[in-house]
């Protein structure tokens, strides 16, 4: 087979550049990989989710770039660049929302060796990324491979160990009551001479550090290698300054691959003379912490883990708590679900979540839990972050907005649609379940209520639909119909169903006007008056499916008319 000829302005012309996607974001890696690799001379061999597995895929597929966001958890994209620029050659482009020139973070990203930084679009999920910045993102990686080699700032010395001036060695008997003081300590435990040698170690810092071999005559940098010269280098400084500091936390990289979350206290110890100092290094694995927490965030969320941490307690009571509920159900998934099989629609089903996961978190909503094809959020859980409702609805639109990009990928298999019901009220939030297996969630009215104006979505032929607590509490600007007075299952009093409009929609003053005098009158108990304005919204849009809803009840109820008529109608 003969090869194709290479592609104009290739650098290297055996292979494409390789490009690892770091962003804490599912969609942001997905749009980002597309945009990358629409050049053909760069390929995304891998994604990462955050600074710590980039470091680790880094070492693994080797890329010629990384393409990096600057906000992520756990380790920001300026903590991962401070590590890689010890130990990969890659080049690195960070993303940033405030990527202007002479700005803090850009600054900061170049003197921690960043061949470029560029803007990233604002909000969890951009469909214009594409259009807007694709062709400049390429460009400006192109520029960026296409430089000479150059060592990024900092590798000449910091990979360096510093030299010290080799001292006798310690008398044997002081190592050994050292140690013997230091074994019933949990705590990793070990002390540094003025020359930064181990003076004394404890089993608990080599099993901490999964450094059997740990033993006095080491050095600082030879504990603190690799990924964690910027770790020793603080350590260095601290004692160095004569400084006292507690509370330090940081990720240390174990030979074997694995991270370990360390807690650091960092002790100067002058010597007699007070020339210089050593010191003691104190540290304790926080990986039971962080796996409780993580624990937490799958069972219940972020922020109520970190509630829970705080309060040093494995539960939290029933409270009464003000929040927006929101739930989201797929249309017609068992028919879609035997068109694609088991496999398939469990890979829909978790590529759709990821989607719609990105958007709740990104608003400030929790997911509370998955109900088969159904996805319920929460917003004001387990404290008001303020406007919680209307971050609840803007949750709501971006879904859509997502649900449409979703789609773009897989038109041959059919489109995917959603209703999306929002209810507010107050609800009582606690950890709920048996003792083996608990859920912080929520219990009440508004959670009844979003699950059943979510499944009227599909009566009434709407995308969103919200209650008549979820209106008072937004903006008057949100461009909205009134759709109905409805008493749903399992609630005693009725409210006000609102249907919320896209802008095209609001701007269709004739459909609306047509609607409304329909509605009015359907209201006051005028049915055939309500007829003709449902019949002239209908001439309007065809398509409007809660007029044709309302005509076909005034009809029956003409046929039959109620003793009583106060507008309210009983759902199923």
């Amino acid at each position: 087979m003969t090869p194709s000829p290479p592609s104009p302005g290739r650098a290297d012309a055996a292979a494409p550049k390789r490009v690892l996607v770091v962003d804490d974001s599912f969609i942001m890696r997905r749009l980002i990989s597309e945009i990358v690799e629409s050049d053909p001379d760069l390929k995304v061999v891998d994604t990462a989710e955050n600074g710590k597995v980039a470091l680790q895929k880094a070492r693994d597929v080797k890329p010629d770039l990384i393409l990096m966001d600057i906000e992520m958890p756990e380790m920001s994209g300026i903590e991962t660049l401070r590590r890689l620029r010890v130990r990969s050659a890659a080049k690195v482009v960070i993303l940033s929302f405030r990527a202007t020139e002479g700005s803090l973070e850009t600054a900061e990203a170049r003197r921690f060796g960043a061949a470029d930084v560029i803007e990233k679009p604002s909000g969890s999920l951009s469909l214009d990324l594409n259009q807007r910045m694709g062709g400049e993102l390429v460009g400006r990686l192109r520029r960026v491979l296409n430089l000479p080699p150059r060592p990024l700032p900092g590798d000449a010395g910091a990979a360096a160990e510093p030299a010290f001036v080799a001292e006798p060695p310690l008398p044997a008997a002081l190592v050994r009551s050292h140690e013997a003081l230091l074994s019933v300590m949990a705590e990793g435990l070990i002390e540094f001479d003025p020359a930064l040698r181990v003076v004394a170690v404890n089993e608990a810092a080599r099993t901490i550090l999964r450094q059997p071999e740990l033993a006095p005559g080491k050095r600082l940098y030879d504990i603190f290698s690799d990924y964690n010269i910027e770790t020793g280098d603080l350590v260095r400084s601290l004692l160095a300054a004569g400084e006292e500091a507690k509370g330090i936390e940081v990720e240390f990289s174990a030979e074997d691959g694995h991270w370990i979350p360390l807690r650091l206290a960092v002790t100067p110890v002058p010597t007699e003379t007070g020339a210089e100092a050593g010191g003691l290094l104190v540290f304790e694995d926080t990986s039971r912490e962080r796996t409780l927490r993580q624990m937490l965030e799958r069972t219940a969320s972020r922020d109520v883990a970190s509630q829970l941490l705080a309060q040093g307690k494995s539960d939290l009571g029933g409270t009464v708590v003000r929040a927006t509920v929101l739930f989201g159900d797929i249309r017609g998934f068992t028919a879609l679900s035997e068109q694609l099989g088991p496999q398939g629609a469990v890979a829909l089903l978790n590529e759709y979540f990821s989607f719609m996961e990105d958007v709740v978190t990104g608003k400030g909503g929790i997911v509370d839990k998955y109900i088969g094809d159904a996805i319920m959020a929460l917003f004001g859980i387990p404290e008001s972050a303020g406007n919680d409702t209307a971050k609840a609805l803007g949750a709501a639109q971006t879904m859509l907005t997502a649900l449409d990009l979703f789609n773009q990928r897989r038109e041959a298999a059919g489109r995917v649609r959603i209703g999306i019901g929002i209810a507010t009220g107050d609800v009582i939030a606690g950890n709920i379940g048996s003792p083996s297996r608990m859920n912080y969630t929520v219990i009440g009215d508004a959670v009844n209520m979003a699950s059943r104006i979510e499944s009227l979505t599909k009566s009434y032929g709407s995308r969103i639909l919200i209650c008549e607590n979820t209106r008072r509490d937004l903006d008057a600007t949100v461009p909205l119909r009134q759709l109905d007075r409805i008493r749903v299952r399992g609630q005693r009093s009725p409210t006000t169903l609102y249907e919320v409009l896209s802008a095209e929609e609001a701007a269709a003053a004739g459909w609306l006007q047509a609607f409304e005098a329909g509605r009015a009158a359907y209201a006051a108990g005028r049915f055939e008056e309500a007829l003709v304005g449902f019949a002239a919204a209908l001439a309007h849009r065809a398509d409007d499916t809660a007029a044709a809803l309302l005509a076909e009840r005034c009809r029956q109820l003409m046929a039959a008319a109620p003793a009583a008529w106060d507008g309210v109608w009983q759902t199923d």
